[in-house]
């Protein structure tokens, strides 16, 4: 038997622990996807921002040139720094001569600056933080060809505001991940447990052969449907198992008889040594031994119907005329017993099926009727066309079925004479449901208002 908790190397080979890696190797690659795209995205906002406000700046720092001059101009820019600060930000004002009128702001530019057209980006020092190095968006442009502005603003808040959604980020997805492994270990471990459980209980049914012991159904998860159809099968196995040994023992039991009588008459033949007997005792042998071949013939054949592998030739039949042969062979054997043999069958009944096995079944069940039937009794048959499906009943007087014996009267040698007094097999009857399930029919048996026992069969017309 193996573990029920299996060590750490074992457990990452399992199903689940697999797919919970797999998975979590998915996620972290999609997440870091996902963050890559986010942090650009998220970036590029803010600094679009940045540079908006930049271009703000512009338009309005030449509207108040336009409406001033170069003191409105001075005046906005002096304005803007003590409405919002300094220490992010810086403004350079050239005159027409390239001499400069006005640096303001904490953030100290480059000696040379790139002459490239619109917003670029620069490092620049933090006068107030001790000359730190920062990132700063930088725009100039000029004024009516009188003056030209330089403004600066710093990355360093947009920066901060990167990091922190990127410590955030990195912290979220390990604490996730780490769930999900959790998670994952966890389930791998269950499902160990549950898979565990059923070897054990296969290996103890193996072992002992005890085929009434069941999977544990619990909840109502994958484990337990599967353990519901493991459960099924066994069911099956064991009803199969049971017919296994009742066949031998039925089949012991009939063939025990006449092998009997057969060894008890050629020893008394032999003993005799009378060649007159000779004929006598074989014609006897002959009988018997057609009688153990009708057995197993009637085994071979109920086996071929019941696996599917019985050829049925459907054709055009006239039920009809088949009833009406099967009466006319059994109604003088009826007669003969003192019974009453009624027939109703309308004629022309149509249908589709093979003549043989349909005429073996009947036959079967009038064969049982006339059997059981006592002298003075009642034997009825009927047939009828009804929703697509022809439909034939046998009502007898009989002394009937049990109740607890009517779900057991088809299987395999199962007789409703518990003595088995009476001439038969016990295969009638499987041979009949077995045939009507070979045309996709069914057979019912319920009591009859004779007395005795109804059988009703129902087979489709094609």
């Amino acid at each position: 038997m193996g573990r029920i908790f299996p060590g750490a190397a074992a457990l990452l080979l399992s199903t689940p622990a697999r797919l919970t890696l797999a998975l979590s190797g998915l996620y972290v690659v999609g997440t870091v996807l996902i963050f890559f795209f986010l942090n650009f995205q998220l970036h590029d906002v803010l600094v679009g921002q940045i540079d908006k406000a930049l271009l703000d700046q512009k338009n309005r720092l030449v509207m108040q040139y336009k409406e001033g001059s170069s003191r409105a101009l001075l005046s906005a820019i002096r304005a803007e720094l003590q409405n919002r600060g300094q220490s992010d930000r810086t403004y350079r004002v050239y005159d027409a001569k390239g001499m400069k009128v006005l640096e303001v702001g904490d953030l100290q530019l480059p000696a040379t600056l790139p002459l490239a057209k619109g917003i670029s980006e620069i490092e620049a020092r933090v006068l107030s933080a001790e000359g730190k190095v920062v990132k700063a968006r930088y725009l100039r442009f000029g004024i009516a060809d009188q003056m030209s502005v330089e403004i600066a603003r710093s990355k360093e808040s947009t920066e901060e505001l990167m990091a922190g959604f990127r410590t955030a980020f990195m912290i979220s997805m390990a604490l996730i991940l780490s769930l999900g492994l959790v998670g994952g270990w966890l389930l791998a471990k269950r499902f160990w447990q549950q898979i565990e459980d059923f070897n054990q209980m296969a290996m103890k049914i193996f072992n002992s052969g005890n085929l009434t012991s069941r999977m544990p159904v619990k909840g109502k998860d994958e484990f337990s449907v599967l353990a519901g159809n493991m459960n099924a099968i066994l069911d099956k196995m064991e009803k199969l198992f049971q017919g296994v040994r009742q066949v031998s023992d039925n089949i012991a039991h009939d063939l025990r008889s006449p092998l009997s009588r057969l060894r008890v008459d050629v020893e008394v033949t032999l003993q005799e040594n009378n060649p007159q007997n000779y004929r006598m005792t074989l014609d006897r042998v002959l009988t018997e031994l057609q009688n153990m071949q009708d057995i197993f013939q009637s085994l071979l054949s109920l086996g071929q119907a019941e696996a599917g592998s019985m050829k049925i030739r459907k054709k055009p039949i006239n039920l009809s005329q088949l009833l009406e042969d099967i009466v006319e062979l059994y109604g003088p054997l009826a007669e003969d017993k003192g019974q009453i043999f009624e027939a109703n069958i309308p004629a022309d009944l149509m249908m589709e099926g093979d003549r043989q096995l349909l005429a073996q079944a009947l036959s079967n069940l009038l064969d049982n009727a006339v059997k059981y039937v006592p002298e003075g009794g009642r034997i009825t048959l009927s047939a009828e066309i009804k929703d697509d499906k022809a439909i034939v009943q046998l009502d007898d007087s009989g002394p009937g079925i049990p109740q607890d014996m009517r779900k057991k009267v088809f299987d395999r040698f199962v007789r409703v004479d518990p003595s088995r007094t009476l001439p038969g097999t016990g295969l009638g009857l499987s041979l009949v449901k077995a045939f009507i399930e070979l045309h996709q029919g069914n057979i019912t048996l319920s009591e009859s208002k004779l007395g005795g026992t109804r059988f009703i069969i129902q087979l489709p017309l094609k």
